[in-house]
C-alpha cells in the first residue's frame, strides 16, 4: 500500500477571465518513505487525540488532588480534637475534682490510666483527696466522740446530787450545774460573769470561798502541803426562804482545787448539802443521850416517889389538919412530877431504844380502818375523811409500829387544827391511800404503796419545817419533840420514805410516806395494767 503512495502535484494556472486549471502528477514514493510519513501521520492523530483529552484529565487531576486535599484537612482536625480530648480529659477530672473539693465532696476521681505527667497528676491528687477525705472522717468521729462525751459530761454533772462551780483567776463564776441552785437557792443564770462574793444573798459563801483559796495559795508559797492539791471546808450559810430569822442555817461540805482554763487559771469548787447528815448525827446523838438520861434518871425516881408516899402513910394521923393538908399536897405534887419524869424518861427510852421492826404482809387499809374507829366515834366524824384506794397489794410491815406511826401523826394533825382561829374553815384531815408506779435503777417498774395525811391546819413554820425530823423540835407548848422524829425512825426501818410539806395552796400540812417493800405474794401485776 506505501508503494501505491502517489505524488501529486497541482499548478493552477490563473486567468483573469479563465476558470483555474490544475496539473496533477502523479508517481510512486519509495516505502520507507511513505512508512515515515504514516508513522507521521498516526503520531499527529495521537497527539492531536491526547491533546483533546489533557484538558478533561487536568480536571480530574484537579478534583482528585482538591478531594484528597480536603480529606487530609478533615482528618488533620479529627485527630486535632480527638488528641487535645485526650490530652484536655485528665484537666478537666482535675477541674471537677478541684471543684468538688471546694464543696465538701472528697470522693475519689476516676482515674487516668496513663504513664505521663498527666496520669501521674490525677492519681497524686486522688491520693490527695483520699487523705483528706480520712482526715475529716477522723475530725468528725473525733467531734463526735467529744460531744457524745460532752453531753455525758453534761447529764452526769446535770444529776449530780453536789453542786459543781467553775470560777475564773478573778472568782467569777464561769459555770454551774443545777444542784448549785437547788443547794443555794439562786437562780444560776443571775450568777454566771458575776464574782462570787459580789452575789446578793451569798456574801458569805463567797467570802469563805476566796478565803479558802487564798489560804491554800498561802501554804503552798511557804512549802506547807505541797502535796496537797486541794481543800475541803464545812460552810455554814442561811437558808434563803424568805423565813425568820431563827431557820437553820444550811451546812456546806465543798472541796476546792485549781483548773486550768483557756484564759488562765481557774477554779473548782465542789460543795454538798449535808444539813442532812449533820441532822442524823444530830439524832444519833440525841439518842445516846436519850439512853443515858433514862438510865440515870429512872432509877432514883422509883425510891422518890415511895419516899414521897411512905412519908404520907406514915406522917398522915401524926400531924395536925394544916399540916396534914401541906404533906398530902407536897406528896401529891411529888408523884406526879415523878410520873411526869416517867413518861419523859419512857419517851427518851422509846427512841433510844426502838425495837426493831418485825416485817410481815399486812393490809394498809384495814390496818387504818382499824385504827379510824377509835377517831370516827366521836365528835371527829366529821373532821377526818378517809380515801382508801381499794384492791392495795399488801406491803411488808410491823403492825405495831405502823399503828403507833398513823397515832401519831393523826394526833399532830388534831393538835395543828385545834390552835385554828374560829372564823377559820371547818376542819379537816385527809387519809389517802393509793398504789403507784415507779421506775427502778435497773428499768423495770416496780409498785409501792403511799399514805398521805393532810389537814386545813396552819402548817409547819420554816423552821420546823427544815428539822421536823430532828429530836426536841417542835413547836408545841407541850410537845417533847420525839414524834416525828420516832416516825421517821420507823419508817426508816421499813425501808420506805417520809416526807413533809406545807400544801401548796398555804392551808396546811402533809405528810407522805411511801412502803416500798411489798408482800412476796402481792398480786402486782395486775397494778402494773
Amino acid at each position: 500500500a506505501a508503494a501505491s503512495l502517489r505524488l501529486r502535484v497541482l499548478v493552477a494556472v490563473p486567468g483573469p477571465s479563465v476558470s483555474p486549471r490544475y496539473l496533477q502528477l502523479l508517481q510512486a514514493v519509495p516505502p520507507k518513505l511513505a512508512t515515515n510519513g504514516e508513522m507521521l501521520r498516526a503520531a499527529y492523530s495521537e497527539y492531536k487525540e491526547r491533546f483533546v483529552a489533557r484538558v478533561g484529565l487536568r480536571k480530574m487531576y484537579m478534583e482528585i488532588l482538591t478531594l484528597t486535599l480536603l480529606l487530609a484537612i478533615f482528618g488533620a482536625i479529627g485527630s486535632a480534637f480527638l488528641i487535645a480530648g485526650n490530652l484536655a480529659q485528665p484537666l478537666l477530672l482535675l477541674a471537677e475534682g478541684t471543684r468538688a473539693v471546694a464543696e465538701g465532696d472528697l470522693s475519689p476521681r476516676p482515674i487516668v490510666a496513663t504513664k505521663d505527667e498527666l496520669g501521674t497528676l490525677t492519681q497524686s491528687f486522688n491520693i490527695m483527696t483520699r487523705q483528706l477525705l480520712d482526715a475529716r472522717t477522723a475530725v468528725e468521729s473525733n467531734r463526735a466522740a467529744l460531744q457524745n462525751a460532752k453531753a455525758h459530761l453534761e447529764s452526769v454533772l446535770a444529776n449530780m446530787s453536789a453542786g459543781v462551780m467553775v470560777l475564773d483567776g478573778d472568782f467569777k463564776l464561769v459555770t454551774c450545774n443545777e444542784s448549785v441552785e437547788r443547794i443555794l437557792q439562786h437562780p444560776g443564770a443571775s450568777m454566771v460573769g458575776q464574782p462570787l462574793a459580789d452575789i446578793a444573798g451569798m456574801e458569805e459563801f463567797g467570802a469563805a470561798i476566796v478565803s479558802a483559796f487564798t489560804a491554800q495559795s498561802a501554804q503552798s508559797a511557804s512549802g506547807r502541803n505541797q502535796q496537797r492539791l486541794h481543800w475541803q471546808r464545812q460552810i455554814e450559810i442561811p437558808r434563803r426562804l424568805g423565813s425568820s430569822a431563827d431557820e437553820h442555817d444550811i451546812t456546806l461540805l465543798a472541796r476546792g482545787s485549781r483548773l486550768p482554763l483557756e484564759s488562765g487559771s481557774g477554779y473548782i469548787v465542789v460543795f454538798d448539802d449535808i444539813s442532812d447528815v449533820i441532822s442524823a448525827q444530830r439524832s444519833i446523838a440525841w439518842g445516846e443521850v436519850a439512853r443515858r438520861l433514862a438510865h440515870e434518871i429512872k432509877n432514883p425516881l422509883t425510891p422518890i416517889q415511895l419516899s414521897a408516899e411512905r412519908l404520907q402513910m406514915k406522917l398522915e394521923g401524926k400531924l395536925e389538919q394544916p399540916d396534914a393538908d401541906l404533906l398530902s399536897r407536897a406528896t401529891t405534887t411529888i408523884v406526879k412530877q415523878v410520873d411526869a419524869m416517867k413518861r419523859m424518861v419512857d419517851d427518851f427510852r422509846d427512841y433510844a431504844r426502838t425495837p426493831p421492826a418485825v416485817l410481815v404482809p399486812l393490809r394498809l387499809n384495814e390496818l387504818i380502818e382499824e385504827i379510824l374507829n377509835l377517831y370516827l366515834r366521836g365528835d371527829d366524824g366529821d373532821i377526818i375523811h378517809p380515801q382508801l384506794a381499794p384492791n392495795l397489794p399488801m406491803v411488808m410491815g410491823d403492825p405495831t409500829q405502823l399503828r403507833q406511826v398513823i397515832h401519831n401523826l393523826l394526833q399532830n394533825a388534831q393538835d395543828a387544827m385545834a390552835d385554828l382561829p374560829p372564823d377559820s374553815p371547818h376542819p379537816r384531815i385527809d387519809v389517802r391511800t393509793e398504789a403507784i408506779h415507779y421506775r427502778s435503777a435497773d428499768g423495770g417498774v416496780n409498785i409501792a404503796v403511799r399514805l398521805a395525811i393532810s389537814d386545813n391546819g396552819p402548817g409547819f413554820a420554816p423552821k420546823i419545817l427544815a428539822r421536823a425530823f430532828e429530836p426536841y423540835v417542835t413547836s408545841k407548848a407541850r410537845g417533847t419533840g420525839l414524834g416525828l422524829a420516832m416516825v421517821k425512825k420507823i419508817i426508816d426501818e421499813h425501808g420506805g420514805r417520809i416526807d413533809i410539806e406545807n400544801r401548796v395552796d398555804g392551808n396546811g400540812a402533809s405528810v407522805v410516806i411511801l412502803l416500798l417493800k411489798l408482800a412476796p405474794d402481792a398480786p402486782a401485776q395486775e397494778f402494773l395494767a
